[in-house]
């Protein structure tokens, strides 16, 4: 765990700056209880056009809730790296639940890898935003940067499984949006 610290505390010394200790907060606040991710996907549910991307997006959501936040983070029930090294000024709240994995970093690599299966181009997006959401909560100190690696990688495998699941459902080769492999 020294080396996750010394990754944090790198941070904290090299890149805090007046104007990111106002943007990461607000980074960090869109991840809050993945409301952009519900709020993408109810949008998505209630558009023809993208439907089926919201079916695969919702069910990605409820996934994540259950395997990432209700099991995964109960098990490991990791503390939080500002809950262990007070001496670092924090510029938010310490959230309430354990620290692995990052549910952000989970929800918000799932939401992308999601998007980015039906619209390459959004999906992109997507993935970009997600890696800022990732460094915001390293450079808030509230979570280790392994994390951060595992919320990624769980939030990918169980998009694609989500995906793999609702596949019947959706058939996004009908949706123009695919390329057809």
């Amino acid at each position: 765990m020294d080396f996750e610290f010394y990754i944090l505390d790198y941070i904290q010394s090299n890149f805090r700056t007046e104007l990111l200790d106002k943007i990461m907060p607000i980074v960090s606040f869109m991840g809050k209880l993945s409301w952009i991710w519900v709020v993408i996907a109810i949008v998505c549910l209630f558009t023809k056009k993208f439907r089926r991307l919201g079916i695969s997006l919702s069910s990605d959501l409820i996934f994540n809730l259950i395997a990432g936040n209700l099991i995964i983070k109960t098990i490991v029930a990791r503390p939080r790296p500002c809950t262990l090294n007070k001496t670092v000024e924090l510029i938010s709240s310490v959230p309430f639940d354990t620290s692995f994995p990052s549910g952000h970093t989970l929800f918000a690599f799932g939401a992308a890898t999601i998007i980015f299966i039906y619209n390459k181009w959004l999906g992109i997006i997507a993935y970009l935003f997600a890696c800022i959401m990732a460094f915001s909560r390293l450079y808030l100190y509230v979570h280790f940067p392994t994390d951060i690696l595992f919320g990624a990688i769980f939030g990918i495998t169980f998009a694609v499984i989500s995906y793999f699941i609702t596949k019947p459902i959706t058939n996004p080769q009908k949706l123009k949006l695919v390329p057809k492999y």
